[in-house]
């Protein structure tokens, strides 16, 4: 969130799955056939539908468990009971990994009248594009067996709103209602993976009715490499209250093609990703800001469920002050850096943040002093009483053998009448034994 510039914490391995499940599934990012795929009523009004193809058998677990250290967020929240809104192109429901997720949301359709724009409920089970779906899958899709596939955040759940004519054709009053929508839908998170070039006041007023509603809204930072007519700068991603995510790659460095500016808040990893895809139980592979930023939402769906009484705004301290600074520091293509869930789930607001790669740690204090039980001449006193004492105790035990040794007239050496033995022993002679 602009105005929080805190840094902080993550260690990072990138993993040895992402490239190849990624070259794999990225073939299949066209509109593909699914064998044995059911055909949706709605499915005839898409000009174009895309699907995808299923995943190998030996996919293993999803690229961003160990990239975002998922299985340690886990153990403390799931996003249980959290509800986040995806404004997008739509929610396919029916994908398998969704599950239970997705909720009933809303459709907006831009007609040509006064209106610009009519709204249904419940939005329909379609996605003609692909994008919303992958995005919602990426906050929270339920882990399927193996991990192949999960979200960041796999308990919480969806309202999806989907506009029925492609994001990149809606208008920007449209845009406002679809944004009022998910407010009105009294949603925890609000995912934005839109960006126009320009700052429209209705999107800007909607935008801020959600910030003031106690929604955390995040937005993607836009996939112009800051050629765009704006030089980069792109909403509602550059509006106050918002997080603008940015992208890098597997190995945590800056995608040329994500936008940068001192408004960029975080990152995450923005490199071709496999997506759920909508029209069967398929995937394909995307990539830019836009899943970065679904990205950051799981994150805060995991940060609102296991602390439900933070303020929106503490839980963008929290996404920012615990993210893993990218170049040794904040900068203007990654913000704070990349987004790290256990850290936020475990951040101590005000702690001072760790250098990159290394784990935060509480500041080790030093032992207090405390002063000596007895002074130095006391401690001597102490001591020579103690050699007394045992000088005493060992002269009371020597006393009798002391006693017995003098009725014996006993003395070093040999005594008188007592010659010594060719052994080198002494022979008493008693002299009433002699002949």
């Amino acid at each position: 969130m602009h105005g929080t510039r805190a840094t902080g914490r993550l260690r990072r391995r990138p993993p040895v799955l992402l490239l190849a499940l990624s070259l794999a599934v990225a073939a299949t990012a066209g509109t593909l056939v699914v064998p044995g795929a059911a055909a949706d009523a709605h499915a005839q009004e898409c000009r174009q539908q895309v699907t995808g193809e299923e995943l190998a058998g030996n996919a293993g677990p999803y690229p961003l468990i160990d990239l975002l250290g998922l299985r340690h967020a886990w153990d403390l929240s799931t996003g249980r009971s959290v509800t986040v809104a995806v404004v997008d192109s739509g929610v396919d429901s029916s994908h398998p990994d969704l599950g239970d997720a997705v909720l009933g949301g809303s459709e907006f359709q831009v007609v040509a009248d006064e209106r610009e724009f009519v709204r249904s409920a419940p939005a329909p089970a379609q996605d003609c594009a692909g994008h919303g779906t992958g995005v919602a899958g990426l906050v929270a899709a339920r882990r399927a067996e193996g991990d192949r596939m999960t979200g960041v955040a796999p308990s919480a759940r969806i309202y999806p709103v989907r506009v029925h004519d492609g994001i990149e054709n809606v208008t920007h009053n449209t845009v406002a209602a679809m944004i009022d929508d998910a407010v009105g839908a009294d949603v925890d998170v609000l995912n934005l993976s839109l960006a126009v070039v320009q700052d429209h006041r209705s999107i800007r007023e909607a935008v801020a009715r959600a910030v003031a509603a106690d929604i955390v809204v995040v937005a993607a930072a836009g996939n112009e490499g800051d050629r765009g007519p704006s030089g980069g700068r792109v909403y509602p991603a550059a509006y106050p209250g918002v997080i603008a995510v940015g992208a890098v790659d597997a190995a945590g460095q800056p995608l040329e093609s994500s936008n940068s500016g001192p408004w960029v808040d975080l990152a995450a990893y923005g490199e071709a990703l496999p997506l759920i895809a909508p029209g069967g139980s398929g995937y394909r592979a995307d990539g830019g800001t836009s899943f970065a930023a679904a990205q950051v939402s799981g994150a805060a769906a995991l940060v609102r469920s296991r602390f439900p009484d933070l303020s929106a705004a503490e839980v963008a301290e929290r996404l920012t002050g615990s993210a893993a600074p990218v170049g040794g520091g904040r900068n203007d293509r990654t913000g704070a850096g990349i987004v790290d869930p256990f850290g936020a789930l475990t951040h101590l607001p005000g702690a001072p943040p760790a250098a990159a790669g290394e784990a935060a740690a509480l500041e080790v204090q030093p032992l207090p002093h405390r002063p000596p039980l007895l002074s130095a001449s006391e401690s001597r006193a102490l001591a020579w009483s103690g050699g007394l004492l045992l000088a005493m105790v060992l002269g009371l035990l020597a006393a009798p053998a002391v006693r017995r040794a003098a009725r014996r007239r006993w003395h070093a050496g040999p005594l008188a009448g007592e010659a010594p033995n060719p052994d080198g022993r002494s022979i008493s002679r008693a002299a009433d034994d002699s002949p």
